[in-house]
């Protein structure tokens, strides 16, 4: 089963996106391309962005050959995941393939620069000169899409380094997220051009004169009250507030009501406050963290990143309610501007049927909510994405790349 989505502007601009079912790579690929060759008249397009769930690993980068032969894209990306969405439907566990394209017009006034990094290659994060020019980053830079495989990836430190690379108080918008489609080290594929390679990322530096906005939500909301770290030890806090952290923890989900206690099933999630000093703290003002595990006996918590003492933090609990109106405010926002082009969706692999219920939650309604837009993506290991200024990664939320 294929479908596909077009959208064209009166000034030549063209997107489409095309999503496959088939279970043979190669004919999944045939299929993609045929339907980006059909929506764009048989124009080759400036970018590809390919996602393919862990099934078509194998045959990967044959049917990206052929892909490349069929439709002459200017460049392209792609990867394997654990699962791909676009066009409406979330293929959570099922075999699939999704591709986003966009032609822009002529004259082009737009810069695609492609780069990837590997440990032979590796860019260098701490030089910001050398790494603004290895991804061609500039004052005009309006996004910057990077696939990376998690298990030799040091994203943590490369997405602060790719958004202040330029300097200054200008923060580059870093996109896109950790591949989902493996469960140990050289098994995922990632696809530049030609390029294969099974570690590191691959990227897009997107520069010049296109409209790239980007849609954060978490998913998640606070419960309980503020507190500090007081006392850390790598990713384990042992003290919040003064008191041992796992104590703390027991009584401020103690004062919780039943009807929240139970989302505690789904897991337990520490927010970080963005802006501490900010007089009420509400939900989009935390980055949030799976708390990984506990230890009994130092009656402390092991978090998904590295806490510093002082640092404010809250108690978050999954919520597809929350979730829900989250991304439904946020889309609220894009209705003042211009409906975008395309989109690009990333969205937690513990979103989906896992958090709703039901298949198919945050396409249908960035799709409805934009004017059923050309549209792909994939369920992540970590989604790449803004708040407050600062590129993260993210463990609950939806990302959406808005072009125009």
């Amino acid at each position: 089963m294929i479908t596909t989505t077009t959208r064209r502007t009166d000034d030549g601009w063209a997107a489409v996106s095309a999503t496959s079912e088939h279970h043979d790579t190669r004919t999944a690929a045939n299929e993609v391309a045929g339907a980006i060759y059909d929506g764009l008249g048989g124009r080759s397009p400036d970018i590809v962005v390919l996602m393919a769930s862990f099934h078509h690993a194998a045959a990967l980068p044959q049917a990206c050959d052929d892909l490349r032969r069929m439709l002459v894209p200017g460049h392209m990306l792609a990867a394997t995941v654990e699962s791909v969405l676009g066009d409406g439907r979330e293929l959570e566990g099922l075999s699939g393939m999704s591709a986003l394209s966009i032609r822009f017009a002529e004259p082009r006034q737009i810069r695609i620069h492609p780069w990837r990094t590997a440990s032979w290659d590796p860019i260098p994060l701490s030089q910001p000169d050398a790494l603004a020019a290895r991804i061609d980053a500039a004052s005009d830079t309006r996004c910057v899409i990077v696939l990376a495989d998690p298990f030799s990836t040091p994203s943590t430190r490369m997405l602060p380094a790719i958004g202040g690379c330029l300097g200054g108080n200008r923060t580059i918008p870093v996109t896109g997220g950790l591949l989902s489609g493996a469960s140990q080290p050289t098994c995922n594929r990632l696809i530049l051009d030609d390029v294969v390679q099974d570690v590191g990322a691959i990227g897009l530096t997107i520069s010049g004169d296109i409209d790239v906005r980007t849609i954060v939500s978490q998913g998640c909301r606070p419960v309980g009250v503020p507190v500090v770290v007081t006392d850390c030890d790598g990713n384990v806090i042992t003290e919040l507030g003064g008191r041992p952290a796992l104590d703390m923890v027991h009584d401020l989900l103690s004062d919780l009501p039943e009807s929240e206690r139970e989302l505690l099933s789904g897991g337990l999630l520490l927010g970080r406050a963005i802006d501490a000093n900010k007089k009420r703290l509400g939900r989009s003002d935390f980055v949030v963290r799976n708390v990984l595990g506990v230890d009994e006996d130092k009656r402390a918590l092991a978090v998904g990143e590295l806490p510093r003492r002082g640092q404010t933090v809250q108690i978050h609990l999954r919520d597809a309610q929350a979730a829900h109106e989250d991304l439904q405010l946020l889309l609220d926002g894009q209705q003042v501007h211009d409906q975008p082009l395309a989109g690009f969706l990333v969205t937690c692999n513990g979103r989906g049927q896992r958090l709703f219920g039901g298949i198919g939650h945050d396409t249908a309604i960035v799709r409805q909510r934009l004017d059923d837009i050309p549209l792909a993506g994939f369920f992540a290991a970590g989604e790449f994405g803004p708040i407050g200024g600062s590129n993260l990664i993210h463990s609950q939320a939806v990302v959406a790349t808005l072009l125009g």
